[in-house]
C-alpha cells in the first residue's frame, strides 16, 4: 500500500487523532487486502471490516446508532451483496448497535437476516445490561458529557456463540475467532490467516489500554497483555485496529502488539509486587507507574483512560474491593466525616479557602479532597460551591486523561448549579 501522509503523522506523533477523525467524518473506506475494505466514520465509533465472499459478505462490528446508516451506505458503495454473517468483536453499542440497520435493509429485500457470531459472554452482557439500564445510563451519560442519555438496550443477540476458538469458512474465505478478556469478558479477534489480516477488536484501540474504567465492571490488564502476545505470535502483516486507522506492515504492527502487552505486563507485574508485600491500596497506586517511554508511544498515549485507574482495577481484580485501610472497613457516612472535620477546621469555610490554596499550590488531588470534604459539610452554601467548582475545574484543567476530565465534570456542574 502507497505510503499515506496522515497516517505517518500520526504513527511519528505529530498528527493528533483529532485530525483523522474529521479527515473520515463523512465515511472513509481503507482497502485492507484484496476482497477486505476497513470503514471509519469517526475514532469515537468502533471500525467496521467488510469481507466479500461468494455467499455475501462478512461483516466484523456494524457501527453505533448514529454512525451505522452511513456506515452501511459506504459498505454498499463498495458491494451490494447480501450480508451473511456478522462477528461481534464484544458486546459494546459502538460496536453491534448496527445490526438494527443492517436488519432493516435485509427486511426490505426480502432476504435471511445476517447470522450473528459471537463469544457466549456477549449475550450476558446485553442481558446485564437491560438488569441495570438505569445505573448505565447514568454512568454513560456521565462518560460522555451527555446528561440525561438514555443507553439502548435490546440489541438481537448472537446466533451462535462460541467459548475459546471458532473456525468458519463461508464462501471460501476462512476466518478463525479467538476469545480474550481485556477491556470486556466477552472480546474476540479475528484472524485471516491467508491474507495475514488481523481485526483486533478493541484489544487495540490506538490510546493506552482502557482496563480502568472507574464506573465500569472488572476489567482485565494481565489477560488484555496475554490475547495481544497471542495476537504477535500470529504475525500480522496488517493490523485492523477496533479503533483509529489500519496498520500496515508486519513490523509496525508487530510493534504495536508488542508495547500494548509490555507496558500491560509492567503494570500488572509491579503491583503484584507490592501487593505479595502487604502494601495497601493507597501505597499502590502511587508507586506504580507506567515507564514514560510507553506512554510516550503515539498509539499509547493516556488520552482516554489513566494508567492509574488500571492499577486500581488490577488491585482489585486480585484483591477484591477492600483497599486495606481499617477506616474503610465499614465507614462512617461521609457527610458525617466531613461535619467533624469541618469543625475541627473552625467551619466548613475553612476547609473550602484551605482547597483553594492548595489548588493554586498545584496540590490537586489535596484540594479536591478538601473540597469535596467542605462541600459535603455545607451542601447549600453558595460560597463553598462556588469554591468546590473552581477547585474542581482547575483539577479538570490538569487531567489529561478523557475519562478523568468527564467525570470530575460531573460534581463540577453539581458545584456551580449549588453555586448559584
Amino acid at each position: 500500500m502507497a505510503s499515506d501522509p496522515l497516517f505517518e503523522r500520526l504513527w511519528n506523533g505529530s498528527a493528533p487523532m483529532e485530525e483523522w477523525t474529521a479527515a473520515v467524518s463523512d465515511g472513509a473506506i481503507t482497502a485492507v487486502a484484496d476482497g477486505i475494505i476497513t470503514v471509519h466514520t469517526t475514532y469515537f465509533c468502533g471500525s467496521v471490516t467488510a469481507i466479500r465472499t461468494t455467499e455475501g459478505l462478512v461483516l466484523i462490528d456494524t457501527a453505533k446508532p448514529d454512525t451505522a446508516q452511513r456506515t452501511l451506505e459506504v459498505i454498499r458503495s463498495w458491494d451490494d451483496s447480501p450480508i451473511h454473517t456478522v462477528i461481534f468483536t464484544h458486546g459494546h453499542i459502538d460496536h453491534t448497535s448496527g445490526i438494527a440497520v443492517i436488519d432493516a435493509e435485509a427486511d426490505a429485500r426480502g432476504v435471511p437476516r445476517p447470522r450473528i457470531v459471537a463469544h457466549r459472554n456477549v449475550r450476558r452482557r446485553m442481558e446485564r445490561y437491560a438488569a441495570s439500564h438505569g445505573f448505565n445510563s447514568i454512568v454513560q451519560g456521565q462518560q460522555f458529557n451527555k446528561p440525561g442519555y438514555v443507553y439502548p438496550i435490546g440489541q438481537r443477540q448472537p446466533d451462535e456463540v462460541y467459548d475459546e476458538t471458532l473456525s468458519l469458512t463461508i464462501g471460501g474465505e476462512r476466518l478463525e475467532l479467538f476469545h480474550g478478556r481485556g477491556e470486556t469478558d466477552d472480546a474476540s479477534f479475528v484472524w485471516l490467516p491467508e491474507q495475514r489480516v488481523l481485526a483486533s477488536g478493541d484489544f487495540v484501540i490506538w490510546v493506552f489500554p482502557n482496563a480502568g474504567n472507574p464506573r465500569k465492571v472488572q476489567r482485565y490488564a494481565a489477560e488484555w497483555a496475554v490475547a495481544l502476545r497471542h495476537m504477535e505470535q500470529l504475525r500480522p502483516a496488517i493490523l485492523i485496529p477496533g479503533h483509529g486507522p489500519v496498520v500496515f506492515g508486519e513490523e509496525r504492527a508487530l510493534q504495536m502488539l508488542r508495547d500494548g502487552a509490555e507496558a500491560l505486563e509492567h503494570l500488572v507485574r509491579e503491583t503484584l509486587a507490592l501487593m505479595n508485600r502487604g502494601a495497601t491500596l493507597d501505597a499502590v497506586l502511587h508507586a506504580v507507574k507506567v515507564p514514560a517511554g510507553y506512554l510516550a508511544k503515539p498509539y499509547l498515549l493516556a488520552k482516554y483512560d489513566d494508567p492509574e485507574f488500571l492499577v486500581r482495577s488490577i488491585y482489585h481484580f486480585y484483591a477484591g474491593w477492600f483497599d486495606g485501610d481499617p477506616a474503610h472497613l465499614k465507614p462512617a457516612r461521609t457527610a458525617e466525616v466531613a461535619a467533624e472535620l469541618a469543625g475541627l477546621a473552625g467551619g466548613a469555610e475553612k476547609l473550602a479557602e484551605r482547597a483553594a490554596i492548595l489548588s493554586e499550590q498545584g496540590a490537586s488531588r489535596l484540594a479536591v479532597q478538601l473540597a469535596e470534604l467542605a462541600g459535603a459539610a455545607a451542601p447549600d452554601a453558595p460560597r463553598i460551591q462556588a469554591i468546590r467548582a473552581s477547585v474542581l475545574q482547575k483539577a479538570i484543567d490538569g487531567e489529561s486523561s478523557l475519562m478523568g476530565k468527564a467525570f470530575l465534570s460531573v460534581y463540577q456542574r453539581q458545584a456551580q448549579e449549588r453555586a448559584g
